[in-house]
């Protein structure tokens, strides 16, 4: 594939079975998932135990650490040297996953957990902070939901970032998501994303991390249950301001590569002649 300068690309690997997406690993087929998955082009391996589904109970924190560990053992045993991110929102967790190698932690609840900033200061990992109004697992009603979801986001955020500061996590170790789906209507999703440059530069902070694969957002657009939405995902991709140190949270890894080797290449050309191999030049029952 033609080498592009591109977001890092961060690969959903499921240990939860409720995952809406409907794909979920143990142990076993775990190392061949994460394998496959950095084959195609996979940066970071995102490993989460427990699903945001609302519709299931939250799962107690000895459930998910042994949902997590096996996964990430397996994982680290094939691919020793690969970025790994958890997603979770507790910090026993985090602590039980330390002896594998976890580097970023994918906090989905908006810094919920009073104990995690201290674990990642701690132990020197990137954060991932997330705008969410809502407790994870809980759907707001209509009177909870923000007014001006822009404004509120950024208020969020930068009251989150001096937390963090104080307990030791500077701005350069944090990844900002603007939390896509998570206590937004669809329309309110679209509306932060839209924002987003400006949200970085008056907060102060480099990378975002895009979760913007099967969202509901995307699906309240054109109509489609989650496996249906790889098209609308890629137009997403391209009407949001990604930058080249950003991070994708996705769950088609070559699909995305895929579409930032074209894009980049068009919107910014191409280094030298680029030619296409003889053999990909007709389809092989042509």
């Amino acid at each position: 594939m033609h080498d592009v300068a591109r977001p890092g690309i961060l690969a959903v690997l499921n240990a939860s079975p409720e995952s809406f997406s409907g794909s979920s690993f143990d142990a076993d087929g775990a190392a061949d998932a994460a394998q496959a998955l950095v084959d195609d082009g996979a940066d970071v391996v995102d490993i989460g135990g427990q699903s945001l589904r609302t519709d299931q109970d939250e799962l107690p924190v000895e459930v998910e650490v042994g949902r997590v560990l096996p996964v990430l053992e397996a994982v680290r045993g094939r691919l020793p040297d690969v970025t790994v991110s958890l997603d979770t929102y507790r910090h026993q967790v985090v602590q039980a996953a330390l002896p594998l190698g976890v580097q970023i932690v994918n906090d989905p609840s908006g810094l919920l957990d009073p104990d995690m900033g201290a674990v990642v200061a701690e132990h020197g990992l990137e954060y991932v902070l997330t705008y969410n109004l809502a407790r994870p697992k809980v759907r707001l009603a209509a009177d909870q939901l923000a007014d001006d979801p822009v404004a509120d986001c950024e208020r969020y955020l930068a009251e989150k970032l001096e937390v963090l500061a104080r307990q030791g996590v500077p701005a350069e170790r944090v990844v900002l998501d603007l939390g896509a789906d998570l206590g937004k209507t669809p329309d309110q999703t679209i509306a932060v994303l839209r924002a987003t440059p400006d949200l970085r530069a008056r907060l102060g902070v480099r990378r975002v991390l895009w979760a913007l694969s099967r969202k509901d957002f995307v699906g309240a657009l054109v109509e489609q249950p989650p496996r249906g939405r790889g098209p609308g995902t890629l137009g997403a991709m391209a009407a949001c301001a990604i930058e080249d140190q950003d991070l994708l949270r996705v769950h088609d890894v070559r699909g995305t590569v895929e579409f930032f080797t074209v894009q980049r290449a068009v919107s910014r050309g191409v280094d030298g002649p680029l030619e296409l191999r003889p053999d990909l030049r007709h389809n092989p029952a042509d």
